[in-house]
């Protein structure tokens, strides 16, 4: 499976601006790393899922 289709679980729809912007850059970022053996997809997907979250939690809380 191509790298590329891994974050097709991060939906940006619902997402606070500040989280969408990274979920959207983190999207984009995944595809460099096609040809990197030592790139563990797991922690940039876990990794991805936390700051994703806290973004959009900081955001919604202070609203």
């Amino acid at each position: 499976m191509p790298i590329d289709t891994h974050l097709r679980w991060l939906k940006i729809d619902n997402l606070s601006p500040t989280a969408r912007r990274f979920a959207e850059f983190c999207k984009t970022d995944i595809q460099q790393y096609k040809d990197d053996d030592d790139f563990d997809l797991d922690i940039y997907q876990d990794a991805v899922r936390f700051v994703v979250q806290k973004l959009h939690q900081k955001t919604v809380d202070s609203a």
